[in-house]
């Protein structure tokens, strides 16, 4: 499973879509960053399977997340240690 090159808000960004899920990521040389990821049918695995594949993908990587938009993707971060990215205080 390889990504999608797509532009969304003037970004190039990969796209992964694996059954009912579809995620986005912003890469860079050493970096790969998760901005967003749903699935249309919860509770099926179908998130877990797509960042496990982009993790592979993107192995040799930093990989994170932006801030959880919701409490699952919090969930997934912590079950497939992807580090979330928090505001600092300073």
């Amino acid at each position: 499973m390889r990504p999608e090159k797509v532009m969304i808000l003037g970004m190039e960004l990969d796209e992964w879509r694996i059954n009912s899920s579809i995620a986005h990521f912003g890469v860079g040389d050493d970096w790969a960053t998760l901005y967003d990821i749903e699935s249309k049918e919860k509770r099926k695995g179908h998130a877990t399977k797509l960042l496990k594949e982009a993790k592979k993908y993107y192995k040799g990587k930093k990989l994170g997340g932006t801030i959880a938009l919701n409490p699952i993707m919090g969930h997934l971060y912590k079950k497939l240690k992807i580090k979330e990215y928090v505001k600092s205080n300073s």
